[in-house]
Formats: structure tokens, C-alpha cells, sequence
């Protein structure tokens, strides 16, 4: 009897064990989520204050020379958004992105070990299964059409504005 409740006891603990990782596990998946979250606000952010200051220049700047070309002053801060905008595009989708999909699988793992014992638990399969049927298309595919997309805009916008085929009178 003692032997049993050894082993009873053996088994409990290393659920309970089981359980905290898996809390753990989540709160890192809210870490992250969170994280990429941040760098999306904070990228559209900069993206506003970049082009709102190509905005000002092509009102007020005027064009530069640069090796014999004339250049519009505004074509500069819309290069430096398409390069600051990369720069988050890779920081999120090649680090950030990755480190939360780390932690999905693990909390995968840890909920295929704790279904026998409580087979409610499918938080990270339910996530993911949500997160695929919207769209139809995986959270990269998304994540990379908000990126292309707006990216698109500013290489039409530079193009446009460095060739002068676009003229606003002022």
C-alpha cells in the first residue's frame, strides 16, 4: 500500500510538473506574440513619421544633386523607410516569428504528453488551427503579405517620385 502511494504520489507531482510547463510555455507564447505585436506598431509608426516627412520635403526641399542627377529631396526619406522597413520585416518574421512558433511547438509537445490525463488541453492546437483557417494561409503567409504589400507601395512611390512622372502643383 505504501509502495502505491509512492508511486501515486510520483506520478501527481510530475503532472503538476507537467501542468506548470505548460503554463510556462504559454505565458512565453504570449511573450512573443506580444513582442512581434510591439514591432508591427512600432514599425507602421516609423513608417508614418518617414513619409510624413517625405511629405514635408517634397512640399518644401526640393531636389539634391547627386552625381549629376536631380533627385527629389522626399525620394530620400522614402529609400531610408524602404530600408527601415525591411529591417523590421526580417527582425520579425526571422527572429521574433520563429522564437513564437518555437514555443507553439513545445506547448504542442507538452499537451500531446498531458491529453491521456486531460484531454481538454489543445490551447496550442486550437490557436493554430484558427489561426490557419483564417485566410486560409499559415501566420508567415500573413505576416508576409503585411509586409510585400506595403513595401510594394513604397518602391511604386519612390519610383514614381524619383523618375518625376508624378508632379503635384503646388
Amino acid at each position: 500500500m505504501k509502495r502505491r502511494m509512492q508511486i501515486l504520489m510520483a506520478e501527481l507531482s510530475a503532472a503538476i510538473v507537467q501542468w506548470f510547463l505548460w503554463e510556462k510555455v504559454v505565458d512565453v507564447q504570449m511573450h512573443f506574440n506580444d513582442l512581434c505585436l510591439r514591432i508591427r506598431n512600432f514599425a507602421i509608426s516609423i513608417l508614418g513619421v518617414l513619409l510624413g516627412a517625405a511629405a514635408i520635403a517634397y512640399r518644401f526641399a526640393g531636389h539634391i544633386n547627386i552625381f549629376s542627377y536631380k533627385i527629389p529631396t522626399a525620394s530620400i526619406f522614402i529609400a531610408i523607410s524602404i530600408v527601415v522597413w525591411l529591417a523590421f520585416y526580417l527582425m520579425d518574421r526571422y527572429w521574433y516569428h520563429e522564437l513564437l512558433k518555437g514555443a507553439v511547438h513545445h506547448a504542442q509537445k507538452i499537451e500531446e504528453s498531458l491529453k491521456a490525463t486531460t484531454p481538454e488541453i489543445e490551447l496550442a492546437n486550437s490557436i493554430r488551427e484558427q489561426s490557419h483557417s483564417s485566410l486560409k494561409m499559415n501566420a508567415a503567409k500573413k505576416l508576409n503579405i503585411f509586409y510585400w504589400s506595403i513595401l510594394v507601395v513604397q518602391i511604386l512611390a519612390l519610383l514614381l517620385l524619383s523618375t518625376d512622372i508624378v508632379k503635384v502643383s503646388v
